[in-house]
């Protein structure tokens, strides 16, 4: 009775263990969709996932301030990016679009207490 005991408290934590590792594995992305419209933030994290770090930092704040419908702050954000000399013309044009796609969700946002 006790070997047995053990042996399934083993499998449960084995089980346990497994399925955990499993799941970090599988990314899904969260909402893109704010007000009716897609902002495609994803591709921000993608395209500055590697080189300047100040870029990264910057991208990284930008993404936080969309994910929770900032836009005039993601705006704010966006609009510094683009600044930046340190831009490539990939990287010009996608900030380009994730600016043009806030101000669309900026446009269709309640207004405040609604």
């Amino acid at each position: 009775m006790k070997a047995t005991n053990v042996a399934f408290a083993l499998l449960a934590v084995c089980l346990v263990a497994v399925a955990g590792c499993r799941k970090s594995d599988q990314y899904v992305a969260t909402n893109t969709q704010f007000n009716g419209v897609k902002v495609d933030w994803p591709k921000l994290e993608t395209e500055f996932a590697s080189g300047d770090q100040e870029l990264q930092a910057a991208a990284s704040l930008t993404v936080r301030h969309i994910r929770y419908s900032q836009f005039p702050e993601a705006l704010g954000d966006l609009d510094g990016l683009m600044a930046n000399p340190k831009l490539t013309e990939a990287q010009k044009k996608l900030v380009a679009e994730l600016a043009e796609q806030t101000k669309q969700a900026l446009a269709k946002a309640p207004a405040p207490g609604q």
